[in-house]
């Protein structure tokens, strides 16, 4: 008998042939079929849990290819929250909460702000490091942007790390200066970040905070229908906290880790390899960053933004350095998920990845190129040719649409986020949220690449629209693949996991400007609940 039964639904299947069906079972948390409410009824036994779809419809559970819980679960315990959606409009509104917190933080202790967009504060910019000391003289504070790649600090934090106007950029970093007098405006790109704050927030957490931390957040992920996520940037403490939480059954959703790139020679003596893990946690590939971020307005681009003339973003990595470390992991065997947004940034990971499987080949390495924003057809045909897998983000044309506009132009807007041109070229792209940078919600992700639209309804590079089943498969199947799961995850057929989000409204016959709308009634993973709406 079956140990969990759907009936009288619209079990949308993802599977090759587009199977519509109507009822799933599922035994020891794997689908034992796939049909007719009739197919079932021989498996329903008296210990079967039986659920009444009333006609609502079934979706493999959604996959987020790129997100950072292990982050945003670190953030919560040791971080201001100052994103939009916590309330804060203006500059003064940020300068309120750190006056809130100097008040119980000992002077000279660091005070951390994150998740700040200035597209959507009153003033249209970011506070600067003379701001930043009216709230907190006496404490040093950083503060991170929506995107991770960019950071503005105050007096007393340079003070402390011993930077001023005199201070070199180093190589992958670059602070910003008066033009006139080359005095720090508080404004630091990436890697330079490290020379004022070495260790991220000023401190290590302790490694049940970041346990906490992380399970709070895949809890949050669940509610959205996410039943697995693929990691960021994971790290020493983040591990140990991921193993933790499935040692002792914490883990609320499946995890799939990027290794930052720093680890590869502890993997290395210990010889673990991708695929080390089991259907819960699992280590999938190497991370490194390559550049800046587009909702910064920072990612390596080719030619200057038009917000900013003659600027062209920010390289985090040196060519050199890229080379170095992708030969000798792939040497090793390692396979690697490369942060590149720009034209610029992406034409030089894949210049190295191609040097590395030319003097290493290997069948089937999946290599991934993360974000793969800004691109033109002759990176299309490099991507086809190498067999990367690109990751897209979803939520981007619709939640920061308005704000990236004005930097690249409806014209270059045409070939970003560009979903119908992978899958044009049969590219198995898939799309991720990359929270916090965008809201984790997958169908948000899914409403954003079907219409191609701001928040305020302006069309973001509309010849990139997909449709909605194009767009499932970026959160299901296609993701699945990124981490050689498609033969467990992705879609809902017989021997894979049981896996499900149900729906509260059709998603293929909604109209495709209310698909951010529907409601997730139900998050099923092993065929178990973990998540069910109230009401």
């Amino acid at each position: 008998m079956a140990d969990l039964v759907l009936i009288n639904g619209k079990i949308v299947t993802v599977d090759p042939r587009g199977t519509i069906a109507e009822a799933v079972a599922v035994k020891f948390g794997r689908i034992l079929t796939v049909g007719s409410n009739e197919n079932v009824k021989s498996l329903i036994g008296g210990e079967t849990k039986v659920i009444d779809l009333e006609g609502r419809t079934v979706l493999p559970g959604f996959i987020d290819s790129h997100c950072h819980p292990e982050g945003v679960g670190i953030q919560r315990i040791m971080a201001i929250d100052c994103s939009y959606e916590s309330g804060v409009r203006s500059i003064r509104d940020i300068q309120n909460r750190i006056r809130e917190k100097a008040k119980v933080t000992p002077k000279g202790e660091w005070i951390n702000v994150v998740q700040v967009d200035d597209s959507k504060l009153m003033e249209k910019r970011f506070p600067t490091r003379w701001e930043l000391d009216e709230a907190a003289p006496d404490h040093p504070v950083c503060l991170v942007n929506i995107g991770g790649h960019f950071y503005i600090f105050n007096s007393k934090a340079f003070e402390m790390a011993g930077i001023t106007k005199d201070t070199p950029d180093p190589p992958g970093g670059r602070f910003e200066r008066d033009p006139v007098t080359g005095e720090l405006t508080g404004g630091v790109h990436e890697r330079a970040k490290e020379l004022v704050q070495p260790i991220p927030f000023g401190r290590l957490p302790k490694d049940e905070e970041v346990a906490e931390g992380i399970k709070l957040t895949l809890k949050e992920y669940a509610t959205a229908g996410l039943t697995c996520v693929y990691t960021g940037w994971t790290e020493r403490i983040h591990l140990r906290a991921l193993q933790k939480l499935r040692e002792t059954g914490e883990l609320p959703i499946r995890v799939r880790v990027d290794v930052y790139h720093t680890l590869l020679p502890d993997l290395d003596r210990c010889g673990i390899l991708q695929g080390f893990g089991d259907d819960w946690l699992k280590i999938c590939g190497i991370k490194v960053v390559c550049d800046g971020a587009i909702s910064a307005r920072t990612a390596a681009v080719s030619e200057p933004y038009l917000h900013r003339p003659n600027y062209y973003g920010e390289l985090a990595i040196t060519k050199e350095e890229l080379h170095n470390i992708v030969l000798e992991g792939y040497r090793k065997g390692y396979r690697f998920s490369i942060h590149a947004n720009g034209d610029r940034a992406i034409n030089m990971c894949l210049d190295v990845l191609e040097e590395a499987q030319k003097i290493y080949p290997r069948k089937d390495p999946r290599n991934r190129i993360i974000h793969c924003t800004v691109i033109n057809p002759n990176i299309i045909e490099r991507l086809k040719k190498l067999n990367i897998l690109p990751t897209i983000f979803g939520a981007y044309p619709y939640y920061h649409g308005d704000k990236i506009l004005p930097a690249f132009g409806a014209e270059r807007l045409q070939w970003m986020f560009a979903a119908r041109s992978m899958l044009d070229a049969n590219l198995k792209v898939a799309a991720h949220s990359d929270h916090p940078a965008s809201p984790y919600h997958p169908l948000l992700g899914i409403h954003s690449l079907v219409n191609r639209k701001s928040a305020s309804g302006i069309p973001i590079g509309e010849k990139q629209r997909i449709t909605v089943m194009e767009a499932i498969k970026l959160y299901t199947i296609n993701a699945a693949y990124h981490s050689f799961d498609e033969d467990k995850l992705g879609s809902i057929e017989p021997g894979k996991l049981a896996d499900f989000v149900i729906l509260g409204e059709d998603i293929l016959t909604t109209p495709p400007e209310k698909i951010k709308d529907i409601p997730i009634e139900m998050t099923i993973i092993d065929g178990k609940i973990v998540y069910q709406r109230k009401g």
